[in-house]
This record gives structure tokens, sequence and C-alpha cells, in this order.
């Protein structure tokens, strides 16, 4: 047997594991979980359950791995990242397992070009992702048919959340071909639920009541000046800010999704903050401008805008 063999077959069989999520050993065959520190706490994830779209894999064959993903963050997934790390272990083949015997543990894995999935998983929620793959038969009339250990790691929106290392088969015989496997049940969804999406309409209680100025300015031309206020991070950025009457509040939007901006006292009709909104703001006093969106948990962040009247402005 040639010595460039091995290296060969391992160069081969990443590539034919580079869908793979999954093993056909026994269901009492233990699989690594490693989770991952990470910074924003925010953002996290976990893999809930890995499987193929079937027991029986022999080398050779198309094979279907299906990989649940559960958002168990409170910031919305917008794409995943699949990294998979292959170790040979043993093969069928007795002449070519000798020769692996030889190899060191280094030279026996390969990484894995990284798969991109594009899925939106909401906080609470689970999604399957699938990857179909070929699997080798074999390379210069030895067979693939052996185990190997692979190691997942998941990345949600650029950050490393989850590892599983678990064992997998390919078995030896004629390949089959098969059709496409159905889409799978959803599991149901973990333990750590989201609260319910409080909106406007509902979160009117604990409201407190409104203290009115004893003598309002209304002022009667705008005076022409803007303060922008930005969202990000369902935040606002500044979150207090003191503006003269007449002035406008401009406010945008950095991320994808919508928001409601509520006046907590009523003093102000709901806005809709898509990419940007503005008010000018023409009567003195305190206005208290909460930030909705969903899924939201708690109660809204809160935007303090302080009017007061410049007496040396002229025009007003």
């Amino acid at each position: 047997m040639s010595k460039k063999l091995p290296f060969i077959l391992l160069i081969l069989l990443a590539v034919a594991l580079s869908g793979c999520t999954g093993s056909d050993t026994p269901k009492t065959t233990t699989v690594e979980i490693q989770k991952i520190a990470h910074e924003n706490a925010k953002l996290d994830a976990k893999i809930v359950d890995l499987k193929f779209d079937r027991e029986d894999i022999r080398a050779g064959e198309k094979v279907t791995a299906i990989l649940f993903i559960a958002n168990t963050g409170s910031e919305k997934i917008t794409n995943e990242t699949v990294d998979i790390k292959a170790t040979l272990k043993t093969l069928d083949d007795s002449l070519a397992n000798m020769y692996l015997k030889t190899m060191s543990e280094a030279d026996k894995t390969r990484t894995i070009e990284p798969i991109q999935f594009d899925n939106e998983i909401e906080p609470g929620t689970v999604k399957s992702i699938s990857a179909v793959f070929n699997t080798i038969q074999e390379m210069q009339g030895r067979s693939l048919a052996g185990t190997y250990e692979i190691t997942i790691t998941l990345s949600v929106n650029g950050q490393k959340v989850e590892a599983r290392t678990m064992p997998v088969t390919l078995k030896s015989g004629t390949p089959r071909e098969f059709t496409p496997a159905p889409t799978p049940t959803p599991i149901p969804t973990p333990t750590q639920t989201p609260t319910p999406v409080l909106t406007p309409q509902i979160t009117q209680t604990a409201t407190p009541t409104p203290t009115p100025e004893p003598t309002p300015f209304v002022a009667t031309t705008p005076t022409g000046k803007n303060v922008t206020v930005y969202v990000k991070s369902d935040m606002y950025n500044p979150s207090n800010i003191t503006i003269e009457a007449g002035d406008m509040v401009i406010w945008v939007n950095k991320e994808l999704d919508d928001y409601t901006l509520v006046e907590m006292d009523k003093k102000l009709p709901d806005m809709v903050l898509r990419a940007r909104n503005s008010y000018i703001f023409n009567t003195t006093g305190n206005y208290r401008i909460g930030l909705y969106f969903r899924p939201m948990r708690g109660d809204p962040r809160i935007l303090t805008v302080n009017v007061v009247h410049n007496e040396g402005n002229a025009g007003q």
C-alpha cells in the first residue's frame, strides 16, 4: 500500500463529511458537549439535536444531516456557521487500518471549510438546518468504511456558542439511492420561553399620572435645530436629552426590525420607527418615550426629552 494513500484518504474524507452533523452509532454512545464562553450574553444558542435522515449509512452514499438549533438568548439569530473537524479512528480495511496506527493524531485530523446558513431564529424558538453531502466509497481500491470522530462547532451571528463531539460510522456495502428526506417535525421549544409581546394597547397599567406644567410654553415656529437619537441593540443613544421648544428630534434605527415609539403619558401619538422618524416638540415639558419591539421582555427602554423655553430665541 502506498504511504501517500492514508493522507489522500483523509483529504477526501474531510470533503465527504463537509455536511456531516450526526452518526448512526448506538444511542448509548456518549456525545461530548462543550459550551463556549462568549462576550455577548444576549446572543446565545444551543444544539438541541443532531441526526441523519437514516441510521444505516454506507460509504459512497448521499446523506442528509439535520442540525436543530434553539435560540436561547434574547437577540434574533440571522445567520449560522457550522465548523467541522473530522478525525479518522479506524478503517474496516485491515491493510489500510494497519498503516493508520502509525500516523499521528494531527495527520489523522482535518478541518473542513465552514458551512454557512442564513436562517432567522427568533428568541425562544427552534429551527433546523440541513446539509446534503456525498460520502466516498473507496480510494485506490481500498474501502473507506470505518469509524470517525467529528467535532461540530456552532456560531450564530459570528459568535461561537457551542461545540459537540460525536462518532460517525460509514458501513461497507453497495451504495443505495434515496429520495430526499421529508421535512423534520419541529421539536418542542426549550424551557426558556420568552415573555408575551408587550404592545402599547396592553401595557397601560402602571402608567404614572402626568404632572402638568403650570404655564407651558408653545413655540409658534420651529427653531430649525435638530437632535439625533440612535436606536441600536434595543436601546436609545443617548437616553436623556434637553432641547428647546420648537426643536426637532430625529430617531435613526440601526437595526433591521421595526420599533414603536410610545409617549408613556400619552402626550404624543404613537410613532412607528422603521429607518428613521422625527417629531418637533413645540410645547415645553418632560416627555418619556418608551421603546417597544417584538419579542420583548420586561419594561421598555425610556428616552427622556426635557423641552425648555429659551426666552433669548426670537420668533417664538
